[in-house]
């Protein structure tokens, strides 16, 4: 896959474009149902299918104050998944101040038609782009007939009768959902670091633990808890079983959350690698025990319930 930036596409386009715009933050089942309408309608027009998207989320830049908005996806994930889904074409703006001033129409007709050559613009049910302050959205299917533009809008995806957006998928990780979270993307939602040297409790305890620093901090974070999970090594191993605590330690008297990792049935020396962890359904809250021996007790449960779940392969997705 090849991701350009605007002069850069200018330069090698050799065929018309049909076009989706969007942050394709997670690029979950609702992005892939659009993602399979624009490569349809690009091989019935032959156009070249083109994905234009952003360098940050628009609300870093349009909301005053918030220096990071949380995601879903970082951009080395979103490119690697729309690889997957067929996407060879990106083209990824830097979204600024003078971007977010453009209106609707404006956008259309000086990027999309004018730099990009679209003759076909595949919308999601609910997409919108252009200023809120200069809102012009509505008269866009009159100028794209005018520019003689073919525009496609696209049906929604539900997930248990609403509609599947990124909003709602990082409202359910936020909540401990995740679930819910991986039945609208599609795959078990992700996060990786690099393992450190931590108090070494979960050895004492019999459950020998990895302590992961995250990476990177601009990713949702899941709701404090338990959980179970699959996790992938440095070294490309993956599918390896587990659970994980994320959040604090109480029973240790310690509120500084940790994200601490229990492969099962795993020995070796994982300092200073990376492990990738993807959650699986959340098990419990975090507790405060009263002693150690019902802690362990507690432990040895989680991990059987978390064995069962992901044999089954509970919290991996569903197809749609």
């Amino acid at each position: 896959m090849n991701i350009f930036k605007l002069d850069d596409y200018r330069q090698l386009a050799d065929t018309g474009a049909a076009v989706t715009v969007g942050m394709f933050d997670g690029v979950h089942t609702g992005h892939r149902h659009i993602l399979t309408l624009l490569g349809r309608v690009a091989a019935e027009k032959g156009l070249r299918p083109v994905v234009v998207t952003f360098d940050r989320h628009p609300r870093q830049v349009l909301t005053e104050g918030v220096a990071t908005h949380f995601r879903i996806t970082t951009n080395e994930e979103r490119a690697r998944l729309l690889s997957q889904c067929g996407v060879d074409t990106v083209v990824e703006l830097p979204f600024t101040p003078q971007l977010a001033g453009m209106s609707a129409c404006e956008f259309f007709d000086e990027v999309l038609v004018g730099q990009l050559d679209a003759r076909a613009l595949v919308l999601g049910f609910d997409n919108m782009f252009g200023s809120r302050g200069r809102n012009d959205f509505d008269r866009l299917p009159a100028l794209a007939d005018e520019r003689r533009v073919a525009l496609h809008v696209d049906t929604a995806v539900f997930y248990h009768g609403k509609e599947v957006s990124s909003t709602r998928i990082r409202k359910a990780l936020e909540q401990g959902q995740t679930d819910r979270a991986a039945a609208m993307l599609g795959r078990g939602y992700r996060m990786w670091g690099t393992v450190e040297k931590g108090r070494q409790l979960g050895r004492l305890l019999g459950f020998p633990t990895a302590n992961v620093s995250l990476d990177d901090r601009s990713k949702v974070w899941p709701a404090d808890g338990v959980y179970a999970v699959w996790v992938t090594l440095a070294d490309g191993t993956a599918g390896l079983k587990g659970m994980a605590n994320f959040g604090g330690q109480p029973t240790f008297g310690l509120d500084k959350p940790v994200f601490e990792v229990n492969i099962f049935d795993f020995e070796g020396d994982l300092y200073d690698t990376t492990l990738t962890v993807e959650f699986g359904p959340r098990l419990r809250d975090i507790c405060r025990f009263d002693n150690v021996p019902t802690l362990v007790t507690q432990l040895r449960s989680d991990r059987e319930a978390a064995k069962r779940m992901l044999t089954q392969g509970q919290g991996r997705g569903v197809k749609k």
